[in-house]
């Protein structure tokens, strides 16, 4: 153990340049400062409760889902939270905030910042710990005392708040080791301060309610203060930077009581202003290179617009609407998208939690009233609860009805690497592809990137077929965590039983694979081409070739995988397709899947060995992930050969109406 992670510090070093390591450092004497009482807000400065602290969220459509307000907040009352892979709902007012409500384990009160939270035998599985802690949960609980007056709701939201700060004093403690899980924490006291009434709400009356306020708003003064001397830096500069400094500037809209208020929000603006432009392709495209993320990150860009409209720019509103855009043309006719990448199920806010609530078609509502596109109301198929708490809108109101072919959809993101092949775009018999041929992921680490070049997803008549499998875990399972990320686990070609881009941690990669690819659109036909040079580090220089190629009226898809290399290698062919599929032999080598009373064939090469695997743990493989902490068994079919030089397999795709 002490030497993988000897071999993870080697690596992860060479992940970062000069600089970086040199603001490391610097941050190391920072805490080691703070640890023994320097340089910390411990002492709050004058709070003035006379700034104009603002209400930014619109409150004028909340009659409209009062009965869904009082539903969702009852659940989180009387029965509680339901995330990740809990078998039971966790009751989360006034819960062990320290204690992982997975494992068990309860975490230390040490220093935040040295606290080693990624060890499970310290702190358990720390993704549910910072779960509860994000406090998504108090939101329902005070819209519903905003539109019923029901001192319950209130007296909840106090409780949780007070309990929180009983039990995780500043700076100690797993609650005081990561900006990015304060930032959230900020943006969703944010919003219940402002349902709860802002600085003169009912809980605040009294001799008591002024110390609680006091003592919440001191709090508060601490979480950005703790942001703003810690942001994101370097090769760890992705979404965490982006919610870190939405936390700030939500917090600094909604409180300025102190003077360091404006830097603060100043700061937060430039970065968001920034890594809007830094961190997002021109065609819309995340450079995570996670569809997860890619909904995460808009939510901290909506939240900051939202918060002060006047403050950002024409190119920043352009990027939401255009990473918006990227959404709906990666969704089939009835909202799947493929699971590209990492995906933790992070939520920035909980105004749509514990509701009939769909975060895809949610972004595409509230982008479509905001930026008045009708494509993306039509898509999203009803102004949703978040929708209407973020916008103000009537839940009631009538959304635009477009025709199918009157939707545009973009077939190509160059940037970003997506291309979509298909026919009978949002109808019943559509058919749905997307080939990616993008980067592994954003900066030297490429974090939340899989090793998935060239891989397919494909939908037939909105059943899935071929599929991305998911993520699974991060942490504590690292066996889980490669092969869920590795190439194994997606629709592509793997050489020699190894990744295109060499692991080098659990959010780490040693090299990445390069891609490119192409579409072409010639009378019925749809071709996509594409390669990459993952496999040129291989003593023998491989470079893998794929073309799909889709022939509308043949009703088929051809898949070449062209191998360019000079000696023998070991060659698989993945093929993984969704849970609801069955999978049967017709033949050595063809397989029909069929989902729900829809079929496809596949065809191999008679060359291939051809396989079928479903819910191996030794492989591992056949498995999806549809949420962070839970697996199924799944097929998957694998095709292999041997090859001595250049080779092309073909596999060939049939489906019929």
């Amino acid at each position: 153990m002490k030497f993988d992670k000897f071999v993870w510090f080697v690596n992860r070093l060479k992940a970062m340049g000069p600089m970086e390591i040199l603001y490391r450092l610097r941050n190391e004497g920072r805490a080691y400062l703070e640890s023994v009482g320097f340089l910390t807000a411990s002492k709050i400065p004058y709070t003035d409760l006379n700034s104009d602290g603002k209400i930014w969220l619109p409150m004028n459509g909340l009659k409209s889902v009062q009965q869904v307000i009082i539903s969702s907040a009852d659940l989180v009352l009387y029965e509680g939270m339901s995330f990740f892979a809990l078998d039971e709902k966790f009751p989360c007012i006034t819960p062990e905030w320290n204690t992982d409500p997975l494992t068990g384990v309860t975490c230390p009160l040490i220093f935040g910042k040295k606290l080693d939270f990624k060890n499970q035998s310290l702190c358990g599985d720390v993704k549910y710990l910072w779960e509860i802690s994000r406090f998504l949960q108090i939101v329902p609980l005070s819209r519903a005392w905003h539109v019923t007056g029901d001192e319950k709701y209130i007296k909840s939201v106090h409780l949780m708040v007070e309990s929180w700060l009983d039990q995780c004093p500043y700076m100690l403690g797993v609650n005081w080791s990561s900006s990015l899980e304060i930032g959230v924490r900020l943006i969703n006291w944010s919003i219940a301060w402002q349902y709860i009434g802002g600085i003169n709400s009912p809980l605040f009356e009294g001799v008591e309610g002024q110390k609680f306020r006091t003592r919440w708003l001191d709090s508060i003064f601490q979480h950005i203060h703790f942001i703003d001397a810690w942001y994101s830096k370097g090769s760890s500069a992705n979404n965490h930077l982006i919610g870190e400094a939405a936390g700030v500037f939500a917090a600094c809209t909604t409180w300025p009581f102190w003077k360091n208020c404006k830097k603060w929000k100043s700061r937060a603006l430039k970065i968001l202003e920034h890594e809007a432009d830094n961190q997002v392709f021109s065609d819309g495209v995340d450079r995570e290179q996670a569809i997860s993320y890619q909904q995460f990150v808009i939510d901290f860009f909506m939240v900051s617009y939202l918060a002060d409209k006047k403050s950002f720019s024409e190119s920043y509103i352009n990027t939401i609407e255009k990473m918006v855009s990227f959404i709906a043309s990666m969704m089939n006719g009835t909202g799947q998208l493929p699971m590209i990448g990492d995906a933790d199920d992070g939520n920035v806010t909980g105004l749509g939690l514990y509701s009939e609530f769909d975060t895809y078609e949610s972004i595409l509502a509230t982008a479509g009233y905001l930026f008045s596109r009708d494509d993306f109301l039509s898509r999203s198929g009803k102004y949703d609860l978040k929708t209407v708490c973020l916008t103000g809108v009537d839940s009631n109101a009538v959304l635009p009805c477009i025709s199918a072919e009157n939707i545009p959809l973009k077939r190509s993101f160059e940037n970003g690497g997506y291309y979509i092949l298909g026919d009978n775009f949002s109808s019943k018999s559509e058919l749905f592809i997307v080939v990616y041929s993008g980067p592994l992921g954003y900066g030297t680490l490429a974090a939340h990137g899989h090793a998935d070049a060239l891989s397919i997803y494909l939908t037939y008549k909105n059943r899935e077929f071929l599929i991305d499998p998911g993520t699974y875990v991060y942490n504590g399972k690292p066996a889980w965590r490669k092969y869920f990320r590795g190439t194994a686990a997606h629709n592509t070609v793997r050489i020699d039983r190894c990744d295109q881009s060499e692991q080098g941690g659990d959010f780490l990669w040693k090299t990445h694979a390069r891609s490119e690819g192409e579409i072409h659109f010639d009378q019925g036909i749809e071709t996509f081409r594409g390669r990459h040079n993952g496999y040129e580090r291989l003593k023998d220089s491989v470079t893998h070739e794929r073309v799909v190629s889709l022939n509308k009226a043949g009703q088929q898809i051809v898949v070449q995988d062209h191998i360019h290399c000079k000696e023998a290698h070991f060659v698989e062919t993945f093929w993984h397709f969704s849970e609801k599929c069955e999978v049967v032999f017709d033949g050595p080598h063809r397989i029909i899947a069929s989902n729900n009373g829809v079929k496809l064939e596949l065809h191999f090469g008679e060359s291939a060995a051809v396989r079928i695997v479903c819910g191996d743990s030794e492989i591992p493989s056949g498995w999806v992930s549809r949420s962070f902490g839970v697996k199924v068994p799944s097929v998957t079919v694998v095709s292999e050969v041997q090859i001595g030089g250049d080779s092309s397999l073909i596999t060939k795709i049939l489906y019929s109406e």
